[in-house]
């Protein structure tokens, strides 16, 4: 029996490069989204399902934005915070997203709309996620887009204060965790005893 180690698996860009062309069919820019949702900007399950369209676009202007607010009712812990939609490719896709959403753009309605049409529940959206990645072959879960949001952070150097911030983690030994957690990183520390 496999022992859990209790972390999500981290998807490398390749590999989340393979997740994404592998969706097809209806619902693909939706759930391309979600997957860049979640490894681009960092969010979790819950805070992605209950996203409204008026969270990530001006109606008004028309235009995508850039700085998300995510209310306390979307968070875990119920704490508001900002998150930040800057990366081209999710952009793009978001857009490309929205332009099939044009008969129900209200700020209101769901961002990602279930079978139902309304809101995912946080479980659903986590099973969807993960069934993205098992479909692609992926070993992955619905944590993993976060976790390599964070290792990414984390191998640009970016300081751990920050990368609490953008994980909206209310103490900053969780999010040590991720320091401590990247094999990479870990190798490179050895390599420096070599020099």
């Amino acid at each position: 029996m496999a022992v859990k180690s209790g972390q999500a698996p981290f998807v490398n860009e390749h590999e989340l490069q393979i997740t994404l062309e592998s969706l097809k069919g209806a619902n693909s820019l939706r759930n391309k989204c979600v997957l860049l949702f979640s490894h681009f900007i960092g969010l979790r399950s819950k805070e992605i399902a209950a996203l409204t369209i008026g969270d990530v676009y001006d109606i008004r202007l028309m235009a995508i934005k850039e700085i998300i607010r995510l209310k306390r009712g979307y968070t875990k812990g119920k704490k508001f915070r900002e998150a930040f939609l800057v990366d081209p490719t999710t952009i793009d896709i978001l857009t490309k997203y929205l332009e099939t959403r044009k008969e129900d753009l209200s700020a209101d309605a769901p961002l990602f709309r279930s079978q139902k049409g309304g809101h995912f529940s946080a479980n659903t959206m986590q099973r969807m996620i993960g069934l993205c990645y098992k479909k692609a072959g992926i070993n992955a879960s619905s944590h993993s887009g976060r976790r390599s949001f964070a290792t990414n952070l984390i191998r640009r150097n970016a300081d751990i204060y920050s990368i609490q911030q953008l994980m909206g983690h209310s103490s900053i030994s969780t999010t040590q965790i991720y320091f401590t957690s990247d094999p990479l990183l870990l190798k490179e520390q050895i390599y420096k005893l070599s020099q």
